[in-house]
């Protein structure tokens, strides 16, 4: 999750360093170009427009959208429309055929949107960036400040370089869409993948692997938090007899309402695996050996009270279980074989019990 997040920052730290970088290098060159007599403004006019265009954006940028009430598209929408607003604004102060390659940069600004809008967020955007240009170029024109046929001419040849930039721009919003989805369905996958590697196939509960693995975090926490956990070792009583004389299908149902039942009487923060064939283990963060016990003979007795469909009249189902505090400091393998030592003890003291190990 820590490496999405930085991920995510760097991604768009990386895109608007990228959108500054653009906007200061277009600014160097208009400069360049008013210094050289090729803008119709006078410094002081130029360094006025500029710099309320770089402050408007650079406000965007900063301000958190929460302060300006604004979600995030709304955001990116005005934020890319300002900048096109300012590249506009300087190509149509050029009287001569370099203002389309000026007006070139708004596609850049069309770009930059797509990677957060949909399509037709983007299509409005371009229709109000050719929108504003033709206002401004008809405004020029109206004041005889410069010739209206090549206003028109150009006009035209910025509409259809706006047009086709978009026309690309969609193609790879198509593209990119395509990939995350495959993306999303592959992680999907791998994570489906993951979960059926940790989980026991017919009983749906946690596998040995994964209960291993919870067992050595539980005792780095232990040594860490001060937090101790309980292990209750689980063994079904006679099941190969249940499995001889019932069948394997109605073994298969015995081992699945057990594994039910055993993940309904644990809290959130336990876990329950199946350990191998008829064996389970209970994993009871926080818990003494007192509570444990608890736990462990309600499982008991709700074992010997389930209905497995298949079976006879007078069949019962019973569980013997061994339980044990670990200890600080001692390898989970230790744990395990103590507790395996307490079920042992159960099932020749009888069966259909539970066991605590000695401290």
């Amino acid at each position: 999750m820590h490496v999405d997040i930085l991920s995510q920052l760097y991604e768009r730290f990386v895109r608007r360093s990228a959108l500054a970088g653009g906007l200061l290098a277009y600014v160097m060159f208009t400069w360049s170009l008013q210094q050289s007599g090729h803008l119709r403004a006078t410094e002081d006019v130029y360094l006025q427009i500029v710099v309320i265009w770089l402050i408007g954006f650079f406000a965007l940028a900063i301000i958190p959208r929460s302060r300006l009430g604004l979600d995030k598209k709304v955001t990116v929408l005005i934020t890319t429309m300002w900048c096109n607003i300012g590249v506009v604004l300087m190509a149509v102060l050029v009287p001569d055929g370099v203002r389309i390659f000026m007006l070139v940069a708004t596609l850049f600004g069309l770009m930059y949107a797509s990677l957060y809008l949909d399509r037709g967020h983007v299509a409005v955007m371009g229709f109000l960036t050719y929108l504003f240009y033709a206002l401004s170029s008809a405004s020029l024109a109206s004041y005889s400040v410069t010739d209206a046929q090549f206003e028109l001419l150009l006009g035209l040849g910025y509409g259809f370089i706006l047009a086709g930039g978009s026309i690309l721009i969609f193609e790879a919003q198509v593209l990119r869409d395509g990939l995350r989805q495959r993306n999303e369905a592959l992680r999907e996958t791998m994570g489906r993948l993951q979960e059926m590697v940790l989980r026991d196939e017919l009983t749906g509960v946690h596998n040995r692997r994964y209960i291993l693995d919870v067992l050595r975090r539980q005792r780095s926490l232990a040594d860490r938090e001060q937090q101790g956990f309980t292990i209750c070792y689980c063994d079904l009583d006679h099941f190969k007899q249940v499995n001889d004389q019932f069948g394997h299908v109605t073994g298969d149902k015995a081992l699945r309402l057990f594994a039910q039942l055993a993940a309904g009487v644990i809290r959130n923060i336990d876990y329950v695996a199946r350990f191998g064939g008829e064996e389970f283990v209970l994993v009871l963060v926080g818990a003494d050996e007192t509570a444990s016990e608890h736990v462990a003979n309600r499982l008991r007795v709700c074992t010997s009270e389930l209905e497995i469909p298949g079976t006879s009249d007078g069949f019962v189902l019973t569980v013997s279980i061994g339980v044990t505090k670990a200890r600080p400091g001692e390898r989970v393998e230790d744990a395990l074989a103590r507790a395996d030592r307490a079920l042992y003890a159960a099932k020749i003291g009888g069966r259909n019990r539970v066991v605590v190990a000695d401290a």
